[in-house]
């Protein structure tokens, strides 16, 4: 019968390890097993702390350091030898954000079709053309009474001089409705825009006019007794900064045509007097009002004589729009 060592048999079934050499005392052998014991311990400790980078590892480490510690005890209790177990612990790190590379895309460019430069297929080009141009003459009147800041009231003296003769007095006359609402939104639109400059404790007096020609034609068109208001108010101040023509007038229309005729009138004589000629036509409405129908007639002969072409006729022409 051919005998083969232990140790070349364990290494055959991959059950490599350390053999201790034979002790034939047995107070001996019981110290080699103590060492041996004490060894294992220690390398197992040591390989413990190295895989503590991986819960993995650990949990295979624990499970082959048992493994090996029954396979010694087998080893010892058949053959009486005392061996020391030794075996690989596998390290695995598992990759972080710093160590993947993600793939980096080119920015994307869109970019369209110049129909001007080249024809599209089935696509009618565009055409346009220009006619009727009209152009208004720029109006620039100061901001306030120290004369730093100008505004360009151009638009909005275009729109004045379209709507007063529909409407500077009262009840105003248009063509249709639509052109009524027309002049009703423009009043509102370019009334709260010169407003904010014509409440300024130094507005100038062109900005106190244009504002009071604007509310009285919004009072006139009944959109509220704050039109009314604003509008002597705005005139009042006006004729303390310059006593003229047309101030008297405005001022003088709003009165008598509030009921406030004998009053109105006073200021509509003095426009008169300072060749302001519609103020004859007021004060002829205002004796009309009065039932002072005689002195109005008269008034209004005279006024034909003297003005045979009456300039305030409506032009039917809208104003341009800012």
């Amino acid at each position: 019968m051919l005998k083969v060592p232990f140790s070349a048999l364990a290494c055959a079934l991959g059950l490599c390890a350390i053999v201790a050499a034979p002790v034939s005392q047995a107070a001996t052998a019981k110290k080699a097993t103590t060492t041996a014991k004490k060894t294992a311990s220690t390398t197992t400790t040591k390989a413990t702390s190295k895989a503590k980078t991986s819960s993995k590892s650990t949990s295979k480490t624990t499970t082959s350091g048992k493994a090996s510690s029954e396979i010694t005890a087998t080893t010892e209790k058949a053959s009486g030898f005392n061996t020391t177990p030794a075996f690989a612990v596998p390290v695995t790190t598992e990759p972080t954000l710093a160590t993947v590379s993600y793939p980096k895309y080119d920015t994307v460019s869109l970019q369209g079709t110049d129909i001007i430069a080249q024809s599209l297929t089935n696509v009618p080009m565009p055409t346009m053309s220009i006619s009727d141009v009209n152009t208004l003459a720029t109006v620039v009147i100061p901001q306030s009474t120290k004369h730093t800041t100008q505004l360009d009231v151009s638009v909005l003296d275009d729109f004045i001089n379209y709507v007063s003769p529909m409407a500077r007095h009262y009840p105003p006359v248009f063509s249709s409705a639509t052109q009524r609402y027309n002049a009703v939104e423009r009043v509102k639109h370019l009334g709260g825009w010169i407003d904010t400059y014509a409440k300024a404790p130094d507005a100038s007096y062109d900005v106190l006019l244009r504002a009071a020609k604007l509310n009285a034609i919004g009072r006139n068109l009944d959109l509220g007794s704050d039109y009314a208001v604003r509008g002597s108010s705005y005139i009042a101040r006006a004729l303390k900064l310059n006593d003229t023509a047309e101030a008297n007038f405005l001022y003088g229309s709003m009165l008598a045509e509030g009921g406030g005729f004998a009053e109105g009138s006073k200021y509509l004589e003095k426009a008169e007097s300072m060749g302001f000629a519609e103020a004859t036509q007021s004060l002829a409405q205002a004796d009309l009002l009065d039932d002072k129908k005689e002195r109005a007639i008269q008034r209004l002969n005279e006024f034909k004589q003297k003005y045979p072409n009456d300039p305030l006729k409506p032009s039917g022409k809208p104003p341009e729009s800012n």
